[in-house]
């Protein structure tokens, strides 16, 4: 009876119960795949966003015109490279620091006019003196030059050698106050970096320094006439160019070695 009843015309209707529940179930799996496909598309952008921020850190870009320290230590974590403005000036701490923390500093193409017309090298404001008149001198020529770095006051000898180190690795500009300028200005002009004068009112000073093309103004601030405020604004903003040809090479039999 077995046999018999397997071949019974019945056994369509089982068949195609059974293909019904086959496809049913396969159905049934199909709408339930696209959890798992999603799951898999889901760890994809998680190992993408793992791997995103190392790209985006490994390279930055600064625009300020002035790349000090401070805005090298608050560069994302992982920077390799810095781009900066192709006139930009780094202060020596923001590139002692890069070299230190494997930064290298790239120069890019220069910005645009708003850029291009801010004062292209540092300013530094120094005194020699003791007492409050170069000190409140010195903070009011701070105020009016934007990004200007005042030194700390110290000895004639030592404050010139400082104002010369900044000079040879940022080829900075700045004023020195002084109660013995002629001494200062003798002094200054045995550094190789600079190219000092010195002069008691604005307007012969201003001549003076853009003759030779100074990079350092010295200035007994008692005996001087005029503004030195609007001097030193103007002086720090003065576009850069080359030393007179008389000035180009090193003095010969001077026996200066810093030559």
């Amino acid at each position: 009876m077995t046999p018999a009843a397997s071949t019974s015309p019945l056994d369509r209707d089982t068949v195609q119960r059974l293909v019904a529940e086959v496809i049913r179930r396969i159905q049934a799996e199909a709408t339930a795949a696209p959890p798992a496909a999603h799951a898999s598309p889901a760890a994809a952008p998680a190992a993408s966003s793992y791997g995103a921020p190392e790209p985006k850190a490994a390279a930055a870009t600064l625009t300020a015109r002035v790349i000090t320290l401070h805005a090298v230590e608050r560069l994302p974590a992982g920077t390799r490279q810095v781009v900066v403005d192709a006139r930009a000036v780094i202060t020596p701490s923001a590139r002692d620091y890069a070299k230190e923390a494997g930064i290298s500093i790239v120069r890019g193409a220069a910005a645009g006019s708003p850029l291009s017309a801010a004062p292209p090298r540092p300013f530094l404001i120094a005194h020699a003196q003791g007492g409050t008149d170069p000190a409140v001198k010195a903070a009011a020529i701070a105020r009016a030059v934007p990004g200007s770095q005042q030194l700390p006051s110290s000895g004639l000898a030592d404050v010139i050698t400082a104002i010369a180190t900044h000079a040879s690795r940022d080829a900075a500009r700045g004023i020195l106050l002084t109660s013995r300028p002629a001494v200062a200005t003798i002094l200054a002009n045995r550094s190789a970096s600079l190219r000092a004068v010195t002069g008691r009112d604005a307007a012969s000073l201003s001549a003076v320094a853009a003759d030779c093309q100074a990079n350092l103004l010295i200035v007994d601030p008692k005996a001087f006439t005029g503004s030195l405020e609007r001097l030193c604004t103007d002086f720090a903003s003065r576009p850069a160019a080359p030393p007179p040809s008389e000035l180009a090479t090193a003095p010969t039999g001077c026996g200066c070695k810093s030559h």
